[in-house]
């Protein structure tokens, strides 16, 4: 039987206020801007505790524990098969290729047969499972997991924004300059970076102003 695993995950309002504590404190702990911290979280999952981003595929589970059995389930189910119509986006996981081809070609039959609307582009591809950044500052499993007792304490808002203030703390004292600073916590590709940093930049500045008042 074919079997796939739908991700209807409803979406978590944040609030920037409840986050701000864990900024200060984190920023404190390590001698870090708490708007750096604030910026970064705001770049990398909007201030979402429970983020899930897989091989660019982002989510914003409900709860921790949600976000917990999502890891897990894709890990099982590492095929997705992602269909997009002109009004949203669905996204199948599967334990094989094969079952996503079959699932694609059901998908395209049953709109024929139905006179339903068929997906306007599709994508079948392996997640890489070992790479899945985590909670409020997305944390890299792959890189960081080893600093860590388990998924769950990575997703815990507290350990996630002070390792990050951590490991930013260690950036700056490597590159010299807050921007390379975060430029590498994002990727140490350039165009990447260069890309992030553009992005970066408007949402830090509106930190720092927000910080003086």
């Amino acid at each position: 039987m074919l079997r796939a695993v739908v991700l209807s995950l409803i979406l978590w309002v944040p609030c920037g206020l409840m986050a701000d504590p864990l900024f200060n404190q984190a920023a404190a702990r390590y001698g870090v801007k708490p708007a750096l911290l604030h910026s970064i979280a705001e770049m990398e999952s909007q201030l979402h505790p429970w983020a899930v981003n897989l091989n660019w595929e982002g989510f914003k589970p409900r709860t921790k524990s949600d976000a917990i059995e999502l890891v897990q389930a894709v890990e099982q189910h590492p095929w997705l098969l992602r269909l997009d119509y002109p009004e949203n986006s669905q996204r199948l996981f599967f334990a094989t290729r094969q079952d996503a081809v079959n699932a694609l070609e059901q998908t395209k039959a049953n709109a024929s047969l139905l006179g339903i609307n068929r997906p306007s582009d599709w994508e079948i591809r392996k997640l890489d499972t070992r790479s899945v950044d985590i909670g409020l500052m997305q944390i890299n499993w792959k890189f960081h997991g080893r600093h860590f007792e388990s998924l769950a304490q990575l997703f815990e808002p507290d350990v996630n924004v002070a390792y990050a203030a951590k490991y930013l703390r260690k950036l700056l004292s490597q590159h010299g300059s807050t921007e390379r600073a975060v430029a590498f916590y994002h990727s140490n590709t350039q165009r990447y970076q260069s890309q992030y940093l553009k992005l970066f930049r408007p949402i830090y500045q509106k930190q720092l102003l927000l910080a003086r008042r």
